[in-house]
Order: C-alpha cells, then structure tokens, then sequence
C-alpha cells in the first residue's frame, strides 16, 4: 500500500477538483447536442473520443516508445473495457433510465472503488472518506431530483446498464491507480483511450456515424468537449491517483455534479430549486470531509508528538 504524504494528498484534492470542474462541461455540452443538433448517442461518443486520440496519440509517439506487448495487451483489454463499454453503457443507461437515475447509479463507483481497493491491496478507507461518500452520494441523490417519481425511471435493464457503468468506472480507477505507479500518466491514458475508441468505432452504424450535422458548429463543439473537458479531465484525474486513495479521489470528483448544474444553469438556464440546493451543499461537504480528515488527524498527530516531546 503507497503512503501518501499530507503535501502530496493537497495536491491531488486540487487535481481531482479540477477533474470534476473539467468534465462538469461535458453533460451540458452532450446535452446541447442531443437536443439541439440530434446527433445520434453513440456517434456523439465516438467522435469525442476520437478527438482525444487525434491529440494524444501523436504526442506519445514522438516522446516515447511503443509499450511492450504485454503493456499493450494490458491497455488494450482495460481501454476496450473501462472506456469503450464504459462510455457506451453510460449512453444507454440515460436513454433507459433517464438522466436522475443514471447520475446516480454511476456515482456508485466511488463505493466499489473503496471495496475494490480494500480487497486488492487492503487500503482501508478513513472514516472521514466513508462519511464523505455516505454524504455525497445523498446530496446527488438530491441535486439530481432522484427521489421524484416524475424523474425516476425504473427497469431492470436500465439498472443493469447504470450498475456497469459504476462498476467500469471503478475498474478504470483502480486499473489506473496500479499502472501510473511505474507508468507515465500520457502513455496510460493514451493507450486505454485508443482501444476503447476502437471499440466504439465497432460499435457504429455506417448511416449515423457521421449525422453530427451539415455544419461546422457541432463539429467544433465535439471537438472542444473532446480536447478540453475530457481529455483535460482524465489528465488531471490520473494524476491525482498518484497522490491520493482511489476511493477519495472518487468521492471528491464528485464535484462534478454541481459544477455541471451551475453550467446548465448559466448556459442553458436550467436552475435548481431547494432540494437540489441543498444536495449540492451535501456534495461539496463530503468532498471536503476527506481532506478535513487528514488535517485534523495531522494536527492530533503533531498536538501528540509535542506532549511526547
């Protein structure tokens, strides 16, 4: 298990808000394009994954070499999964069970990837990242208006898909926080970008692969949310796995949630009522427990040494 020292675990709190603050921009981007140009889920997808390789994959071939090719076996199966099934599950589980439940069932990852982490290299979460989990995982329930029936679709099949998306989201996070200790951030998401959007490039249909529009504007917008908001997410997000326990990074991504809502708010004029409020103010509370964790046990820990002393 890799110690993390209190300089380095503020560093990564940073990277990881600046992660959510990032892919906040994606879901009123997606949402603008869904329902302004109709451009079909799975093309959508694609092209802004295409966008990430188009910059990365140059870039990483002309500073380093090419993985060995159990390394490329590795990021092949990983990318296929925890990018390309990954993003297309998260397509279906919005059509299935509506935008509520879907954001709820994949910020169940944060929770897999502390039981996944606990298993495999007995990281045992703080109590303060337990409580800030239990904490946001509530407020998303309520920022994303989950507990109205209204809102709430429910099927068996639509569950099934929200659930994989969690489940290979963890798995991402965890498959990352391993690789990065003896890989370079670049090389890692390079690789398991390309394969999972060869995969998605399987999964298209030659009549809706590229009805992104007859105009220049969608197009650049896919290539914004590629290049900036995904690309300068996963950027940060694999970094701050190298300073913090992937169940805290988990936990405080989920800052997203409200970021995403003040951008809809402000760009699409989406506001939220009181509940929802209230539930942004849970999320932001249980990304920040973690942190506050750490410095009190600090504190008690220097309070201690001085009475020793």
């Amino acid at each position: 298990m890799k110690t993390h020292t209190p300089a380095s675990r503020r560093t990564g709190f940073l990277l990881t808000v600046l992660a959510a603050m990032l892919w906040s921009f994606t879901a009123p981007g997606i949402d603008y394009l869904l329902n302004v140009y109709h451009v079909p889920q799975l093309a959508l997808i694609f092209w802004r994954d295409f966008f990430v390789v188009l910059v990365l994959l140059p870039i990483t071939l002309r500073r380093f070499t090419l993985p060995a090719r159990r390394d490329l076996l590795r990021f092949a199966i990983a990318g296929g999964l925890f990018i390309g099934v990954y993003h297309a599950l998260w397509v279906f589980s919005v059509a299935l069970n509506g935008s509520a439940l879907a954001v709820v069932l994949i910020y169940l990852f944060p929770a897999f990837t502390i039981v996944g982490a606990w298993l495999l290299w007995r990281e045992r979460p703080t109590r303060s990242a337990i409580l800030g989990l239990g904490l946001a995982f509530i407020g998303c329930v309520l920022a994303v208006e989950a507990y109205n029936p209204e809102v709430l679709r429910l099927n068996w099949l639509g569950v099934a898909c929200g659930l994989g998306t969690a489940l290979t989201q963890a798995g991402y996070t965890l498959f990352s926080q391993r690789t990065l200790r003896n890989t370079h951030p670049w090389i890692a998401l390079t690789w398991t970008m390309f394969f999972g959007t060869l995969v998605l490039a399987l999964m298209q249909r030659p009549s809706t692969v590229f009805a992104v529009g007859s105009t220049p504007w969608p197009w650049l917008v896919l290539c914004f949310l590629g290049i900036g908001p995904t690309l300068g997410g996963y950027i940060m997000y694999n970094l701050a796995l190298r300073s913090l326990p992937a169940g805290v990074v988990g936990t405080v991504v989920m800052l997203e949630v409200p970021c995403a809502a003040l951008l809809s708010g402000l760009l699409l004029n989406q506001w939220l009522d009181g509940l929802q409020l209230l539930g942004m103010a849970c999320i932001l509370g249980g990304a920040v427990l973690p942190q506050l964790g750490d410095h009190w046990r600090a504190r008690r820990a220097l309070l201690a040494e001085r009475i020793d002393g």
